[in-house]
């Protein structure tokens, strides 16, 4: 890990100051540390301390995977089916029209906005009024063919409460012990790193809190999930010959989804740097995913090290996570940087993704 850790300590010097401050983290099944690493300062302040090895830190979609959990909470208590058409609890949906047949977007689709600056959407917005929030924010045409507040409630009765998980919350502002662990949010601008200007609502975690969900979910008995709703945190959802599964593969933004993964340089298609075509033949990545995130099924003549089975995903802050059930290992990267995938910090996660697979993730 010596290479990570130069890089880091390199990084976050105050003189050049290129990340505020970071976080690496591996734990194994047991909840066992085997490897945690902090470096920079705790905020800009000019006295602030160093970065605690503990700090909480805001997820952004790298927390994604917790609502996931509470959801199959529901599944195991038999209230809710994994196939039941959302409109069961949400009638207003199923009413929507459909635009066209490729998925229920956001309120800020193209399309969408269109949609709603037409005579039509105007009079949808008049009858949706009263609506329930969730309802007004996906009150649209639906783009393919198909209890805001009391979900933290949910998640601290049924999620970190039983694990113990006492420095996590939904709500971090009104948790001053949270707020007082917290990593600030930063934001690069050509010269030089500022605070962050908004308000962050996100799901916080302390990293120790973090390494204990993990460990619940790649050992041998979880106790918050049962043995079926946990394989469908591992196991690939997206059929081969779908059009998901066709579409993932075949994603050509330029997205890397987790910097975990040891991506190959970009190609020019029509002028604009793209990463190549994930290779369905076996020369490249194979992905899918799975009710966690993505699912790594291949890696072919990448220099990583990361085994297949691998989840991972990560957030807006640079936060980046990933498991292995069969190895018994998880790994995080936390930072509290926007934008998303700076290049600078990307390099660095390499880094330590790169050396903690190499160190701790090739046990047969």
């Amino acid at each position: 890990m010596d290479s990570f850790e130069s890089a880091l300590s390199e990084a976050t010097t105050p003189a050049s100051r290129d990340v505020l401050g970071a976080i690496g983290l591996v734990v194994d099944a047991a909840g066992k540390v085997l490897y945690q690493h902090a470096s920079g300062n705790q905020s800009l302040a000019p006295d602030a301390p160093p970065v605690d090895a503990h700090a909480t830190v805001t997820l952004g979609s790298a927390g994604k995977f917790i609502t996931h959990i509470a959801a199959l909470q529901c599944v195991d208590r038999k209230l809710l089916g994994l196939d039941d058409p959302v409109s069961q609890w949400l009638p207003e949906l199923d009413a929507l029209q459909i635009i066209e047949p490729s998925g229920l977007g956001g309120s800020d689709e193209p399309i969408v906005e269109r949609w709603r600056a037409s005579p039509a959407g105007a009079a949808h917005a008049a009858a949706t009024a009263d609506a329930h929030m969730i309802v007004k924010l996906f009150a649209h045409p639906l783009l393919f063919e198909p209890g805001e507040g009391r979900l933290g409630e949910y998640v601290q009765a049924n999620i970190f409460t039983p694990l113990g998980m006492d420095k996590s919350s939904f709500l971090p502002q009104t948790r001053e012990d949270v707020l007082a662990k917290l990593l600030q949010m930063v934001e690069r601008t050509p010269t030089s790193l500022v605070p962050f200007d908004g308000e962050t609502r996100d799901v916080t975690v302390s990293v120790r809190d973090f390494g204990v969900l993990f460990a619940d979910l790649i050992g041998p008995a979880s106790k918050i999930l049962s043995a079926e709703s946990i394989n469908l945190l591992f196991t690939p959802q997206l059929a081969d010959g779908s059009k998901a599964l066709a579409d993932l593969r075949g994603e050509k933004k330029g997205e890397t989804y987790a910097t975990s993964l040891q991506l190959p340089a970009p190609v020019e298609v029509d002028g604009v740097p793209t990463l190549p075509v994930w290779d369905l033949e076996g020369k490249g990545l194979t992905l899918n995913w799975t009710l966690a995130g993505l699912l790594v099924e291949g890696v072919h003549g990448l220099p990583l090290g990361m085994p297949p089975g691998t989840v991972t995903w990560n957030g807006m802050p640079n936060v980046v996570w990933a498991m292995h059930r069969e190895r018994g290992i998880a790994l995080l990267f936390a930072t509290q940087l926007i934008p998303v995938d700076d290049e600078k910090v990307v390099k660095i996660q390499l880094e330590f993704f790169k050396g903690a697979w190499a160190t701790y993730g090739n046990a047969a």
